[in-house]
């Protein structure tokens, strides 16, 4: 955000002893396509023991693509979101409330896939092979069942079920002279690049959907004007634990009303982060103090948000 602004406002109302209201258009998240609200959330993944070693390794191959791809929407990529084993294959409400404690999640991801046995439609030989265990490249159909509970520690008290089905065509490259089962074998132990697509394609489902609303927020001219106007520029930047530390000290002086006005500000900042908690308990303090002209429309929109 440019500066303009600023000089403009205080032309307009230097000095003014009531507050000021700058609007700002920002895109805001939303939940996702599966009507979860992931944002501000701990989140873990757990995988289930499968019926076969193929099974599991496939499992943990797609939970970790599912990770990365949730971890790069909603955490910027940082690695927050662990990965775990479970060996139920029961989900139950009692399980998803003992993988909660056992996490240390808020919202659990159950990954279970089925891998089904590999048809074999060609084994040819490779020209110019470099190897005698390149010498032929196999290809084969696999179809998988996977199945996926997702519990929100925060929500309603109940499982989300999701389930689908597909074919897979890995080609693995061998001597051929492996018996069929042999290359069976192969193929299955070969799906990771396979496992990793199938983990991002469920994570698309949980992606965040991003809409654009405008949000109002309260500033002073005088002189504390350049830090009411540093906090909305950082907003503007989504910057958001900055904008917070700038009006936090305006939340413990000057009059009631601009303390309110700052109490206002910090409670749309951590909504805005998707910390809906501390921006109830802020916009609480701020009505507290004064009974401000932006405080319902800031209520009402956390209303939205807690009753999902």
């Amino acid at each position: 955000m440019k500066h303009s602004w600023i000089l403009a406002a205080a032309l307009v109302a230097a000095w003014a002893c009531s507050p000021q209201i700058y609007p700002l258009y920002m895109e805001v998240r939303q939940p996702s396509a599966s009507g979860i609200d992931l944002s501000g959330k701990e989140i873990a993944i757990v995988y289930a023991n499968g019926t076969s070693p193929a099974d599991s390794i496939f499992d943990r191959s797609a939970a970790s693509a599912l990770a990365r791809s949730l971890e790069e929407d909603y955490f910027g990529s940082q690695e927050r979101i662990g990965i775990f084993r479970t060996p139920s294959d029961s989900v139950t409400l009692d399980l998803m409330h003992s993988l909660v404690m056992d996490t240390g999640g808020d919202v659990i991801f159950l990954l279970s896939t089925k891998l089904g046995e590999p048809e074999l439609f060609e084994n040819q030989p490779v020209k110019n092979a470099t190897s005698a265990d390149s010498a032929y490249l196999c290809r084969a159909n696999v179809p998988i069942k996977t199945s996926l509970d997702v519990y929100d520690a925060m929500g309603s008290d109940e499982v989300h079920h999701f389930s689908g089905s597909a074919k897979m065509m890995p080609a693995v490259f061998n001597s051929g002279i492996s018996s069929e089962d042999g290359l069976k074998q192969l193929v299955l132990r070969s799906t990771g690049a396979e496992a990793e697509a199938v983990g991002r394609r469920i994570s698309n489902r949980f992606l965040s959907k991003w809409t654009t609303e405008s949000f109002s927020f309260y500033y002073y001219d005088g002189s504390k004007f350049e830090q009411w106007a540093q906090g909305i520029e950082k907003v503007s930047e989504g910057k958001f634990s900055a904008a917070v530390d700038l009006w936090a000290p305006l939340a413990k002086e000057g009059s009631i009303q601009s303390r309110a006005c700052a109490c206002y500000n910090i409670a749309q900042a951590f909504y805005l982060m998707g910390d809906y908690r501390l921006s109830t308990m802020w916009l609480d303090e701020a009505e507290k103090l004064e009974n401000i002209s932006l405080a319902p429309g800031l209520r009402k929109r956390l209303e939205a948000h807690l009753q999902k």
